[in-house]
Formats: C-alpha cells, structure tokens, sequence
C-alpha cells in the first residue's frame, strides 16, 4: 500500500527513489555538457549573452543617452533639436535539460533562483522609468495634432528644394536679401500686392534707388533730401543694361510739364512700361541726396501737360482761367430751301450744297405740307452731273417730317445733297421746306 503524496522524485544510481528536498535537489543535465549537477544560485553558470547587473547598467545609460536626445517637451523645436528616432528589440528563450526528463524545460524565476548579478526586476525599474520618460516624450496617438502636441521635424540637409526633382525657371532671381523657401514667397507677395517702396541715399555721383518695374505701372520718386546743388536725372531700361530718360511731372504743382531731372526736394511721378526704373545722381556737389521710390500696379496717368490753369494751348483752343474758344467752331449751317405751294403732282428740287469746310458730318431736310406727300435727299458725286436718292419719308398731310443722312464721299465741291419733295395728287396750300449741315 502506498499513501499518496505531492513530492517531486527521481531515481537513484542504485536505483531507490529519492524525494526532492534542499538537502536532495533535484539533479539536471545541461545540453552539451557530462553528468549531472545540482541547480543553486552559486553552481550553475549564466548563459553566453544573459543579462547581468553590469549588462543592466549599459543598457540604462545608452536608454539614458537616447533620451537625451529626444525633446525634453511636445512642441515644435529649433532643427538641431529634431532628431529622427528609430527603436529595435529582439528576444531569445533560456532552457536546461532536467536528468531523467524527456524534455527541455524552461527556467523561471518562480522554479530557479537567479545566480547573483543576474538582472532582476529592481534593475528593471530603473529601464521602465527611463522608457516611461520616452515614451511621455511621444505623441500619445497617431493622427494630426496641434502644434504643441507635434514632433518637430527637420528636413534633410541634402536636400536643396522640398519638392522632388524642382528646377526653377530660367531668367528669374531672388531679389535681394531673400533666400530658401521663405525669400521666394516674400518676393512672390511683393510682386502681387498693391506696390512696393525702396529708399537709398548717397553721397557722390551715383545710382540712389533702382527697381524692377515688372507687375507695376508706374509710382513715384519723393526726393527727401537732393543735397547742396545736385542733379537728380530718372531713367528707365528693359535690360538693365542701356539705359533712356524717363519723364516725370512733379505731384505739387497744379501745372507742370514732364522733365527728366530734378534739383530740389519734392514727389515726381511717372508712368512707365519698361522692366526697371532707377533715379542716379548725375551732378554732384555735396551733401546727402536721399529718394524713396514707390511702385504702383494702377496709376493714373501723368505724361502730359496740365491745363488747369496758366496759358497751355492745345492747336486752336486757348485756355486760361475762364475757356476762350477761338479760330474755326462746329457750329451748324442752315438754308430756307422753299415756302412756295406745290401744284398736284408737282416736284420741288431744291440746289445741291457741298460740305467743303469738312467740318460737318450730317445733312438734313424738314418739311411740312397741308397735303400729302414724300420727302427725298438726294447725292451727287460728279460735282451735280447726276444725282441719286439715299433718304426718303412720306408726310402725311397737314404735319411734318424730318430726314438725315451721314455725309459721305470724298469732301470737296464734286459730292453735292439737296433737297427734293413729290406732292401728292391734292395741290397745296401751306408749304414749309428747310435744310442744314451740322456736326452730330
């Protein structure tokens, strides 16, 4: 008879059973190696690569090392301060063969005691709180986030543009001062928004403001200081290169004509199509000349000569304070072709008449008849040798009509307009014809 009891046993060299106790421990045989030994903290050896107290401690400080490198915060940083960081893990399983068991078993913590300067879940404390610092010092999920919540990220110092295989237009600079990315959307932003200002200033002969006039219409040179007995000359080129005048009118005077030069302070406007504009010292004395230009994508116009008051004349038309017309004026011409009734049937043909002042641009004819009947307007272009009608209109009896035509031909005594006029079959009584040349 046997009584059952929980107890682990093996057998043996002589082969009795024996129990297994601290005084009897159980007996294993590592794979590789003779005989068996028994397992205890001091007799059995670490595997080749099993982590240690000492391998613990490198680990720690390299953990240590890369959150150093990491943000001390969530945020957008400086470039030097983002850094990409890439983690790896592996893992490896320890086993020991037990003497007398048929398969390799698997030592634990609960089954073994660990050798000493074994790792153990003290030194494992120290990792998880290192780790917990990475991991705080990560975005908590995936997906867009504010920027406080962001990762900074810096682009790759081998890369000359953001965007893939960019190539930028050819004849196009960055304007002065700008550079990256940043320049060339300042530049971009000038160039569309209602106008630019640049100011300079020199003390000898030499350019003191010059632009690109590309985008912009026109503006306006404001001489701030012109120095002591200088000559400001304006000028504009397409190639930057060769250089013409460039008229402007000064802004404070109610009358002024175009020049291309200035000595004295003030605000000189322009107007000018070409790719740039510059103001240069071209005499020198002394002092310091100072102008700040402002461009214009819309402009009025300022090329010209004001007639706001003074004695400008433009031809014939004299202008000074109040207008004074004088020489030839289009005023109209008018003729009293008929008053004399017509018989039944009968036709009136008044003379032809020329517009040999061509200063005319319409002929016309009114009549009015107590009885019915048709008005024409009749054209010669052979100096009255033969005649055509080109406008004709019924008149009811006892009213009006009117009929005009726009003179054309050549001007001059060979194209003639007159008048003619068709009774009815009812003779008249009251008969009215008249005709005119006028402008409009």
């Amino acid at each position: 008879m046997f009584t059952p009891a929980n107890a682990v046993a093996f057998t043996n060299a002589d082969g009795t059973a024996q129990t297994v106790s601290a005084d009897a421990p159980l007996p294993v045989a590592f794979s590789g190696s003779a005989g068996t030994q028994a397992i205890s903290a001091v007799s059995l050896p670490l595997p080749t690569g099993a982590a240690t107290a000492a391998s613990q401690a490198a680990t720690n400080a390299a953990l240590g090392t890369l959150s150093a490198q990491l943000p001390a915060t969530l945020g957008q940083k400086p470039m030097a301060q983002s850094l990409p960081v890439a983690l790896a893990s592996d893992s490896a399983t320890l086993g020991v063969t037990v003497g007398n068991f048929p398969a390799v078993q698997a030592v634990t913590v609960a089954s073994l005691p660990l050798p000493a300067g074994a790792a153990t879940a003290t030194n494992q404390a120290s990792t998880n709180t290192v780790l917990t610092a990475i991991s705080g010092q990560l975005p908590a999920s995936l997906g867009l986030k504010p920027s406080g919540a962001s990762l900074s990220v810096g682009p790759a110092s081998d890369l000359a543009n953001i965007e893939p295989a960019a190539t930028p237009i050819s004849g196009t600079a960055m304007p002065s001062g700008g550079s990256g990315i940043t320049g060339w959307l300042s530049a971009i932003y000038r160039s569309t928004s209602e106008g630019a200002t640049i100011a300079g200033s020199v003390t000898s002969a030499a350019t003191v403001v010059s632009a690109s006039n590309n985008a912009y219409m026109g503006g306006a040179f404001q001489v701030t200081n012109a120095g002591t007995t200088c000559t400001i000359t304006y000028e504009q080129s397409n190639d930057g290169t060769t250089w013409v005048t460039l008229p402007v009118i000064s802004a404070a005077l109610p009358t002024a004509a175009p020049t291309t030069t200035s000595t004295a302070a003030g605000i000189y406007s322009y107007v000018s199509s070409a790719a740039f504009v510059r103001a240069r010292v071209s005499t020198y004395t002394s002092g310091t000349v100072a102008v700040v230009l402002s461009q214009k994508q819309q402009v009025a116009p300022s090329s010209g000569v004001s007639l706001a008051a003074g004695g400008s004349g433009i031809g014939s038309v004299s202008v000074s304070g109040t207008a004074t017309i004088t020489g030839n004026v289009n005023v109209g011409i008018g003729f009293t072709e008929s008053l004399a009734a017509l018989a039944a049937s009968a036709t009136f043909t008044g003379i032809g008449r020329t517009n040999s002042s061509n200063q005319y641009a319409y002929y016309n004819i009114t009549a009015f008849a107590d009885q019915a009947g048709t008005l024409f307007i009749d054209q010669s272009l052979d100096s009255g040798v033969t005649y055509q009608p080109v406008a004709s209109q019924a008149v009811a009896a006892g009213s009006a009509a009117n009929v005009s035509v726009r003179l054309c031909g050549a001007v001059g005594t060979a194209t003639l307009y007159r008048p003619r006029y068709v009774n009815g079959a009812t003779a008249q009584s009251t008969f009215r014809l008249s005709g005119s040349f006028s402008a409009n």
